[in-house]
């Protein structure tokens, strides 16, 4: 029974021989396995150290576009350096600028009423101009009537007494006719009748000026006034910076009829700044068709020597007739027929401008 035991204990110890046989006999393939995998590693570190951008390397390109070449840029000049002033020993430092203020604009300045009111004619340079004004118009409606038929641009002056003055005036406008205020001054001649609301130099200030204003006051559209006789009114000083002081409140203009060598009406319109124009001829003064026609040749050789004239007529029989036939004539040989406002915006003896 003791024997047994012997037995298995024998048999275990067999299994520990195996070690003991490899460890005495080593295998020939563990050299070869490690060289590969040193020669492997080697590669890979190799293969690391070249892949791997150096610290200067330039990143890799995404895309493969291939940019065009650069112009080749042309040498500019080159400009000499600006020489440095010396500066001032006493210049002192420049302020600091502000922006300029933002202001509007001024709006355009009106015209005066006389240029408003004033019949726009052409003239060609070194024309002739001729300017023929009708006085003591809208008393006589048939020959005031004729007179606004005749052809233009003629200047027409309506008495302020006159009748039914917004119709004729209206139609003389519309006919291409400039118009004027006809006023009645005293004359010299205590027998002589200038008219109702006449301009008298006895008359106080407060009723000169309200005839004044009266006399303008009867139609509009006009671009001023001229005298109705007046020969004592346009010398009297006082009379004249009366009428004066209103045209220059209405921006109208003044034409002296001359019936006086002593008128100091254009001096007191100068002085008052508005424009003055002055009578050349009178047309009909002898009313006889000889003598009208005698003085509308001498208009002619007056704008011709002057540059200008200014003639005033009336409506009376001989004067249309002779108008009638002159003034298609006298514009086919070279004048222009004007109005008064024509010479005031032009020659440079209208004072006021």
């Amino acid at each position: 029974m003791a024997k047994k035991p012997a037995r298995t204990s024998a048999k275990k110890r067999k299994p520990a021989a195996k070690p003991r046989k490899a460890a005495r006999k080593p295998s020939r393939r563990l050299p070869l396995v490690a060289a590969i995998a040193l020669f492997a590693a080697v590669i890979a570190v190799a293969a690391v150290v070249v892949l791997l951008p150096g610290e200067d390397a330039a990143a890799p390109q995404v895309t493969t576009t291939r940019l065009p070449p650069p112009a080749p840029r042309t040498p500019q000049p080159k400009q000499p350096a600006p020489k440095a002033s010396a500066p001032s020993p006493a210049a002192a430092p420049a302020p600091a600028v502000n922006p300029p203020p933002q202001v509007a604009a001024a709006p355009p300045r009106p015209k005066p009423v006389w240029e408003q009111n004033a019949v726009p004619v052409a003239v060609k340079p070194g024309q002739p101009m001729i300017a023929i004004v009708i006085d003591d118009m809208g008393i006589d409606l048939g020959r005031s009537a004729q007179a606004a038929a005749l052809p233009g641009a003629l200047t027409l002056a309506y008495l302020a007494y006159g009748d039914d003055l917004a119709a004729q005036t209206a139609r003389a406008h519309s006919a291409g006719h400039e118009l004027l205020v006809h006023v009645p001054m005293e004359p010299d001649g205590a027998a002589a009748d200038p008219g109702p609301n006449a301009l008298l130099t006895t008359l106080s200030g407060a009723e000169l000026d309200r005839r004044i204003v009266w006399n303008l006051s009867q139609f509009g559209g006009f671009v001023g006034i001229n005298n109705h006789m007046g020969s004592k009114a346009t010398s009297d000083p006082a009379t004249m910076r009366a009428v004066m002081a209103e045209l220059s409140k209405r921006s109208l203009l003044f034409l002296d009829s001359r019936t006086s060598g002593a008128t100091v009406a254009h001096g007191e319109a100068a002085r008052a700044g508005i424009p003055a124009l002055k009578r050349d001829v009178f047309l009909d003064h002898d009313p006889s068709p000889i003598a009208v026609r005698a003085a509308l040749l001498k208009t002619e050789k007056t704008a011709e020597e002057q540059g200008y004239a200014i003639a005033i007529g009336h409506p009376k029989d001989a004067t249309i007739a002779a108008l009638a036939e002159w003034l298609p004539d006298v514009k086919a040989r070279g004048f222009a027929i004007v109005p008064v406002s024509a010479l005031a915006l032009r020659i440079p003896e209208a004072a006021g401008r």
